[in-house]
């Protein structure tokens, strides 16, 4: 699951080196009760900075940010701030980057010409399960993440056939909740079936984990 935030408030920074843009944001979220924009940004530098003082649970992330660009400051947020989401937000909706978006740590992906309630679909998916990956999305990632040059160097680990399971779910965007009642165990159950395959698969989140399944051969587009 995601982070409990005991006031039920999202709090966002948005940064984009746009200024309409990052108006036009705010104007969409500004009305949406479970919502609070802390902060904006207009480049990589500064973005980190407001991360560090203000300690958000999200980032809506211009790719394009200037110095550093939305991949690089994503890394070097996640390496020093895990629990902080990031939603990539581009212009681009080709493979190359939004496997890489995925790779630096986002845990959604949002093209900037999508409607309103697109975004606040996946800012509350990713809050409240820690990823957001549609079926469109996830094809062309798993599309990008099939190529050679990444796959080179992987290894297979092994996961048992409910885990297996359980990952399927979680990437076709499944709650917790609904994994446990398709399988008909608890949401306990759940939570040790991740717990299990993430240390397997050496990684932190649920985005982190689809990553991984679609590199190893556990998830495929069928």
């Amino acid at each position: 699951m995601g982070k409990v935030n005991l006031k039920g408030i999202i709090k966002i920074v948005i940064a984009d080196d746009h200024a309409l843009f990052r108006e036009g944001l705010r104007r969409i979220l500004e009305f949406e009760e479970d919502v609070k924009i802390v902060g904006e940004a207009k480049d990589g530098a500064e973005t980190f900075e407001l991360v560090r003082r203000l300690k958000p649970d999200m980032i809506l992330m211009d790719i394009s940010l200037p110095g550093p660009n939305g991949i690089r400051i994503t890394r070097q947020i996640k390496r020093r701030y895990r629990k902080v989401y990031i939603i990539m937000l581009s212009m681009y909706e080709d493979t190359a980057h939004i496997t890489d978006a995925f790779q630096a740590g986002a845990s959604g992906y949002v093209v900037k010409t999508s409607p309103p309630g697109e975004l606040l679909q996946t800012i509350r998916s990713v809050f409240r399960e820690g990823v957001s990956i549609p079926p469109t999305i996830e094809h062309k990632l798993l599309r990008g993440i099939r190529r050679p040059d990444f796959l080179r160097g992987t290894r297979k680990v092994h996961l048992t056939k409910r885990e297996v399971r359980v990952l399927k779910l979680v990437a076709s965007g499944k709650t917790n909740k609904e994994i446990a009642n398709k399988l008909f165990v608890s949401e306990k159950t759940v939570k040790n079936h991740l717990n299990h395959i993430y240390r397997k698969l050496g990684v932190k989140n649920r985005a982190q984990a689809v990553v991984e399944g679609l590199k190893k051969d556990y998830i495929s587009e069928d």
